[in-house]
């Protein structure tokens, strides 16, 4: 089987020849020279999703025009950045803190800080979004059959409590309902047009979504998740099942007790199914509950392979596989995005981080065999 084949087979909940391997490697491990060989095996081997443009989603839906201008620095040390997006709402601004010789860096200012930045965004103008067909084709043409495309979505609200003042925007829930309803409103059926449009166009057909783990425990109940979330995701979701698309979601942190609420409200994948400590997922228990609903993708802790030994590494992917992988339906995948991309690692740090990606790697190979 190619790789898309692969990830389709599963995807249809059906068993391919083996179970496929996600693995996304960080810049650093990618041009490190000892990873060579094991960049060569990613390549061989990993069947991957990889993203394909969709629509012009501006900021919330707002064409908008970005300016970034550095406000303060200090050489050797850390600069401060203004950011602002210009929309007919008017400007959005916020200031980030990039210490030196760090990859991430610090919120000082977010873009949205007060009720009346919601207000504007809940009020404003929302037209047709257009959409990149010509950029889509030429992504999926290059895709080829080395992996299978999504199309990324913006969740509207898990947008909105990444780029707001997090106590501001958590209290909201309790202090403007009304407020927050307007803007979900608005934006998701600004959302479901776009999905609509986009697959009668001939694009898709699967989707992709991030933001999920700000919206459960310990941020959300599930009260206001039934309130604030369901309604509007079911919204989206349900354009893009009435055209004949799916949707993969990507979920950090404690998801066990949400899975098959994610199912109801249409939810057709789910990753990285974190377990203890950062989650709380039973691979096996998830697989009985939702594992002929959803594609389950997971729940190696790769957060680890910093420190992590390759026979443990091995360990772990041959209980996940045992798990979840009968029937098809499955994908080993790591909980991080790109391996080893959260910070630049020192040598020693880097050699076990290839060493446990190379374990990931031959066992999925050696334990994830159908037949």
């Amino acid at each position: 089987m190619t790789h898309r084949e692969r990830l389709a087979a599963a995807w249809s909940f059906r068993e391919p020849d083996r179970v496929p391997i996600e693995i996304h490697l960080s810049a650093q491990i990618e041009q490190y020279p000892p990873a060579a060989r094991l960049v060569e095996a990613v390549r061989e081997h990993a069947d991957n999703f990889m993203h394909a443009p969709g629509a012009a989603h501006g900021f919330f839906g707002l064409p908008a025009r970005v300016t970034d201008e550095t406000i303060e620095e200090a050489p050797g040390s850390f600069k401060r950045v203004r950011h602002v997006q210009e929309t007919e709402a008017g400007p959005f601004t916020a200031i980030t803190l990039h210490p030196e010789g760090v990859l991430d860096y610090h919120w000082e200012k977010r873009f949205i800080s007060t009720l009346d930045d919601l207000r504007r965004l809940a009020e404003a103008p929302r037209r047709t979004l257009g959409w990149d067909k010509a950029g889509w084709q030429k992504a999926v043409a290059d895709i080829g059959e080395r992996g299978f495309p999504l199309i990324f979505l913006p969740h509207p609200l898990g947008r909105l409590v990444r780029n707001a003042d997090l106590e501001a925007v958590y209290a909201w829930f309790h202090e403007a309902p009304e407020l927050l309803h307007r803007f979900l409103e608005a934006a998701n059926r600004q959302m479901a047009d776009v999905v609509a449009g986009m697959l009668q166009d001939g694009m898709g057909p699967a989707f992709v979504t991030y933001a999920h783990e700000m919206l459960i425990p310990p941020w959300l109940g599930r009260s206001l998740f039934d309130s604030f979330v369901v309604p509007y995701d079911k919204l989206v979701n349900d354009a893009i099942h009435r055209h004949g698309g799916k949707l993969r979601i990507h979920c950090h942190g404690p998801c066990m007790d949400y899975l098959e609420r994610f199912a109801e409200m249409g939810v057709d994948a789910i990753e990285p199914l974190e377990h203890v400590p950062m989650g709380n997922v039973d691979l096996a228990e998830a697989k009985q509950r939702v594992g002929r609903r959803m594609l389950l993708s997971g729940n190696i802790a790769s957060e680890r392979f910093v420190s992590a030994a390759p026979g443990d590494v091995r360990r772990e992917v041959r209980a996940a596989i045992a798990a979840a992988a009968a029937g098809g339906g499955f994908t080993l995948s790591t909980s991080s995005g790109a391996v080893g991309a959260d910070s630049l690692l020192p040598e020693e740090t880097l050699k076990r981080v290839v060493a446990a990606c190379e374990a990931y790697l031959s066992a999925a190979l050696d334990y994830g065999r159908y037949s």
